[in-house]
């Protein structure tokens, strides 16, 4: 049960996405153990602490006249999260299919930049759900 790599730009990893569907499995377990409950903070913790805020995916025409994508910093945006995390520095990364860690969309190439989901914004429905499951289960 350790991280593992995937396709040649999923490497081991903190995961800001695949997390939420094994988190919310968890949460529907009808009578939690001590450890389920305790892990279950523990991921939403993590979660919090890696939010990146007031980001969203920008869809712009690039130099060469194609559609294209890249993340921006907006006030008006709620938080996303990134699709991997480093396992030692914890911080956000992307990847080429040559399986090395860039720390922009803007180092990896047009196919997986724009063909790849590198943020998202699921962890938000984990964070939806925690209040009623939190006053249930933690005393």
């Amino acid at each position: 049960m350790q991280p593992a790599k995937a396709r040649t730009y999923e490497l081991p990893s903190f995961s800001g996405s695949e997390s939420v569907g094994v988190i919310k499995l968890l949460m529907e377990l009808p009578e939690p153990s001590p450890a389920v409950i305790k892990s279950v903070q523990g991921a939403i913790e993590w979660l919090d602490a890696h939010r990146i805020k007031n980001t969203r995916w920008e869809s712009f025409t690039n130099k060469d006249g194609q559609k294209d994508r890249r993340i921006v910093t907006d006030p008006k945006a709620g938080d996303m999260w990134a699709r991997f995390y480093d396992l030692e520095t914890e911080l956000p990364y992307v990847c080429d299919r040559d399986g090395i860690k860039k720390k922009t969309l803007e180092e990896i190439g047009y196919e997986r930049r724009n063909n790849y989901n590198w943020y998202t914004d699921a962890p938000q429905e984990v964070f939806n759900l925690y209040p009623a499951w939190k006053a249930k289960w933690v005393k």
